[in-house]
């Protein structure tokens, strides 16, 4: 099977069918086999032509996900660096989403499903090295990725980008704690009302 590298052919949504125990396995196989030759961290069935819906992601350990269903997600969100298999030829670089920090969905092979971060609830990460180690949330986004192209999202869309106009419009409370990143290029985890003073001398929230 080929991999789908033409955007405008991955903007359906693919419906709920319900599936036998041997169509499960036989899409698990191919999801398998291209994710294996193409390397990625997850991939959906209409990335290789096929129209259930069905997506793999493999990050701590795969995980097959047959009609996946949103059914909650967190007020809290992160902002992610993402790459796409099908889009490395019309995208020049990485794309910043903006992402739930945790997501929870219903399968019929799973049933409820959580995604959330490794990190301790009620602590955050001390720098983007630890940010971005974390394969819990990695997991995460890629759930919400692989869904979203289930449901015919791209991370290029409007709907997904973490943009200058996002950020600008974020309020935030002088106690929140923010990632910045300062004008050396190194990044920290701090309160609002601490970074605030900085903005002005070239650190910027992330």
């Amino acid at each position: 099977m080929n991999l789908i590298k033409d955007p405008s052919k991955l903007k359906s949504v693919l419906e709920y069918t319900p599936m036998t125990q041997e169509q499960i396995d036989n899409i698990s196989k191919k999801l398998t086999t291209e994710l294996t030759k193409h390397g990625g961290l997850g991939l959906s069935a209409n990335q290789i032509g096929l129209t259930d819906r069905v997506c793999l992601i493999n990050v701590k350990e795969p995980l097959l996900l047959v009609n996946p269903k949103v059914v909650e997600v967190s007020k809290e969100t992160v902002v992610y660096v993402e790459q796409c298999l099908s889009l490395d030829k019309t995208m020049k670089k990485p794309v910043k989403t903006l992402r739930h920090k945790t997501f929870t969905v219903e399968c019929d092979n799973l049933g409820t499903v959580i995604f959330s971060p490794d990190i301790e609830e009620g602590k955050e990460w001390k720098d983007s090295n630890e940010f971005f180690s974390d394969e819990g949330l990695l997991e995460c986004v890629c759930a919400q990725h692989e869904i979203d192209h289930l449901n015919g999202i791209l991370i290029t869309d409007s709907s997904r980008r973490y943009t200058t106009t996002i950020k600008s419009e974020k309020k935030y409370g002088r106690n929140e704690r923010v990632m910045v990143k300062l004008s050396d290029g190194s990044t920290q985890f701090m309160k609002y009302k601490k970074a605030e003073p900085l903005l002005s001398v070239g650190a910027e929230i992330l």
